[in-house]
């Protein structure tokens, strides 16, 4: 695979997972249409920020991280199916608007 090949693998992956993340997120928060999902991808991590309303981050994030856990879970479900070959972990972090100081951020085990 050359540099060009590559470039494109990396504009499918992290476009499904953002949009994967953010049709979830929608399902499962009061005020959809404050969500915001964004994606930065580097060599060794594809990190998923999820912006909610403050009243939000509560359920996004779940009793004891479960709802977090499940939608990272899902998430490498789909890089590790539609993309094998990638080693690149997953990083998701959940942000609620700025004028509040709440940061959750959920680091990913070793995904395979």
């Amino acid at each position: 695979m050359n540099i060009r090949e590559g470039e494109m693998i990396m504009g499918e992956m992290s476009t499904l997972l953002q949009e994967q993340v953010e049709d979830f997120t929608k399902l499962v928060v009061d005020s959809p249409k404050d969500v915001v999902v964004s994606t930065s991808v580097s060599t060794k991590a594809i990190i998923i920020q999820i912006k909610v309303a403050k009243e939000d981050c509560g359920k996004i994030i779940g009793k004891r991280g479960r709802t977090i856990e499940s939608l990272k879970v899902l998430c490498l479900a789909i890089k590790n199916t539609q993309f094998p070959e990638d080693s690149r972990r997953v990083m998701l972090e959940v942000l609620e608007d700025e004028n509040s100081s709440f940061t959750y951020s959920r680091l990913s085990r070793e995904d395979n």
